[in-house]
């Protein structure tokens, strides 16, 4: 009688489990808010969007070890106006990608002003000219593929890819990171960095 009670509460025990383990998966996989956390599901939004591009973009250009241009400043710096799923990733297909909206675009070029003129662009051919047999960006500029903000309420990743000429390309992703007091900040790189 015993080991016949043991199997069942054994049984129910672990019934349990798998039922709250199931639950939790469903929660999180819905974009619920982990137990403890602030109660509003995390959603992009234009607002945190343009906050977390004009910081990639404003650390990506800043920062020659990582844009491959040492002591080069862009005249001009096109951003395609979609954001491309796997754009810091060289090896990825190339996506139609979704739309930034036109708000955020606007919030970002004009965010960005200090570093130089931003204009978001529909059609890469159309920032391009062809230059000693390479497609290269026209009037002194770099193209920036940027990727969606992917992440959790605090902390999300945009990969970038930026291209000058067929031997002036790089790939990365930034970490982003809200600080308490300081908005969006870039804290560094997560996964492969490429230059071409």
């Amino acid at each position: 009688m015993r080991s016949r009670y043991g199997r069942i509460v054994a049984g129910l025990t672990a019934g349990l489990v798998l039922v709250t383990a199931a639950g939790c998966a469903r929660q999180a996989m819905a974009g619920d808010p982990a137990p403890g956390g602030s109660g509003a599901p995390v959603t992009a939004g234009p607002d945190r969007d343009a906050a977390v591009y004009t910081q990639v973009l404003r650390r990506y250009l800043g920062t020659p070890a990582e844009n491959s241009f040492p002591d080069r400043t862009f005249r001009h710096v096109y951003v395609l106006d979609r954001a491309v799923r796997g754009a810091g990733d060289p090896q990825a297909a190339q996506a139609a990608g979704e739309p930034i909206p036109a708000g955020t675009q606007r919030a970002v070029a004009d965010a960005l002003a200090d570093v130089g003129p931003v204009a978001f662009v529909a059609d890469r051919e159309s920032v391009l000219v062809a230059q000693d047999g390479c497609a290269t960006v026209r009037d002194g500029g770099i193209l920036v593929t940027l990727g969606p903000v992917t992440g959790g309420a605090d902390r999300v990743e945009v990969g970038v890819y930026g291209y000058v000429a067929c031997l002036g390309a790089t790939w990365l992703t930034y970490v982003v990171q809200q600080a308490a007091g300081d908005g969006w900040q870039v804290t560094g790189t997560t996964g492969p960095m490429a230059i071409a």
